[in-house]
């Protein structure tokens, strides 16, 4: 004990564990190293996806089937699907007898000592004995609730399956929109690039005019400002981009380590010829959502659970029977049970016997537990049915607003493709003008911004109504391959 609190004394205040009802106080002074863990070996590796080839140039379907591949989600999703397939059988073999045998074996002394009227007598024995015990118990009759069991393990593993596949539609969505942004980066650094040259043509016809003695210095130096802005666009624009490759490479659940390769996103076909009634989107996507579907299981489940709490307050009849043999000159008269097996009687002596009994078993009084257990039941159906309404409601809300956003999206890209075709015209006519000694360098500057901020708005339209379709489709549950 001394030398326990002798080393309970030196152990440093700092590192010592708080008592929960201690009150925190910032240390006097920090740690040598700081708060800072020390490292795990085992913890370090982090090797790059396999399968990933460098030297290829991956699509948009390659890249969702690479994410279907490695992502972690969908492995999660599969386990519990199978684990739900696992329980359905399970209450399946529920209608199947249950069949056990028991084999014992032992030794047993036994003393005794009692007193007589002229002497006492006293005895000292041993013996060996082995038992053999095979039962067999067959639930026959039940109302129903293996049937309602059986019910709810199956609409259990039927949400559990919808699960897998809602799991694949957001991760097809997510690496869609992820590819998109990429797509729209990428295309914003196209336009900074052209932007730079662009300001580098004023620049050159600025100091080309002063040589000439018709420019200023203020007109060369207004170029040369210019020219710094289109190069900290481009520099943003490439920040940008990498930051959406980031964004990629986690929706895809691959490692960062792996070096990937993403082909262009094409230029997205702008058409609204082809849209359908709300009201026709709305009743087909109800009727095939993953969500709306695995709301629906999940009350028909509860339905058959309410169902087997009823049947559980009504008799069952079943059917036992065993058969046993032992020998050995012991006497026992109880054995303890062993795991899932009953206690076993009367083991004196050598002999055997079999016998098949038909039973029925009534539950009569349990303080009110199967009425309580029932009223849960019913309970979780109203609840459930509400889940089902709230899941339909926010389906048709979705379905909605997605639609809204694709054609305002469609509409943007449409105008954003006017506003970039008349902004080229205005900067190439301003350049000219300026060149020929007709115009400003502020016009030209004008222009070039001008042009700048069109290209970008093109390029985010255009992104935009990409992934307002993939949302609509998402939100319509016909989402289940990557755009082609």
């Amino acid at each position: 004990m001394l030398a326990l609190l002798a080393g309970c004394a030196g152990v440093d205040p700092q590192l010592a564990p708080a008592r929960p009802d201690a009150p925190w106080r910032p240390p006097a002074a920090p740690p040598t190293e700081g708060f800072v863990l020390p490292p795990q070996p085992a913890l370090a590796a982090l090797p790059p996806t396999e399968d990933v080839d460098a030297a290829h140039v991956y699509t948009l379907p390659e890249l969702v089937d690479l994410a279907q591949r490695h992502h972690p989600a969908t492995r999660i999703a599969w386990i519990e699907a199978l684990n739900a397939a696992q329980a359905e059988g399970v209450a399946r073999n529920s209608w199947l007898p249950h069949l056990s045998a028991s084999v014992l074996a032992g030794y047993q002394r036994r003393r005794s000592e009692g007193d007589g009227r002229l002497l006492d007598v006293q005895s000292d024995g041993s013996g060996r004995a082995a038992v053999g015990v095979l039962s067999l118990q067959w639930l026959l009759f039940d109302f129903g609730e293996r049937t309602a069991l059986a019910d709810g393990a199956r609409q259990g593993a039927l949400a559990a399956g919808i699960g897998f596949t809602a799991v694949h539609q957001q991760l097809i969505e997510s690496v869609c929109l992820a590819y998109y942004r990429l797509g729209a980066a990428r295309s914003r650094i196209a336009v900074a690039q052209r932007a730079l040259a662009n300001s580098r043509q004023v620049l050159e016809a600025a100091r080309a005019r002063h040589a000439q003695g018709v420019g200023t210095v203020l007109d060369v130096a207004q170029a040369r400002q210019g020219e710094a802005q289109a190069e900290l666009a481009r520099v943003q624009a490439q920040a940008r981009e990498r930051d959406a490759y980031h964004a990629l490479v986690a929706a895809l659940g691959i490692s960062p380590l792996s070096p990937l390769q993403v082909a262009e996103a094409p230029a997205p076909r702008l058409d609204r010829s082809a849209e359908a009634p709300v009201e026709r989107i709305v009743a087909e996507a109800l009727a095939r959502r993953p969500d709306v579907q695995a709301a629906h299981a999940a009350l028909l489940a509860s339905e058959a659970a309410s169902r087997a709490s009823e049947a559980a307050s009504k008799p069952k009849v079943f059917l036992a029977a065993s058969a046993s043999r032992s020998t050995g000159a012991a006497s026992v008269s109880a054995l303890p049970g062993i795991g899932q097996q009953g206690p076993t009687l009367n083991l004196a002596g050598s002999g055997s016997g079999a016998g098949v009994f038909v039973g029925v078993t009534v539950p009569i009084f349990d303080g009110g537990l199967r009425a309580s257990s029932q009223t849960q039941a019913r309970q979780r159906v109203d609840a459930a049915a509400a889940r089902l309404e709230r899941t339909q409601q926010q389906a048709v809300q979705q379905i909605v607003a997605a639609q809204d956003a694709l054609r305002s999206a469609l509409a943007s890209a449409e105008a954003a493709e006017t506003l970039q075709s008349t902004a080229a015209l205005m900067h190439d006519a301003a350049l000219d003008a300026y060149r020929h000694g007709v115009g400003t360098v502020t016009a030209v500057a004008l222009a070039d911004t001008q042009l700048l901020e069109a290209g970008q708005a093109l390029a985010d339209a255009r992104a935009a109504a990409q992934s307002a379709a993939v949302t609509l489709a998402f939100a319509t549950g016909a989402l289940g391959a990557a755009p082609r």
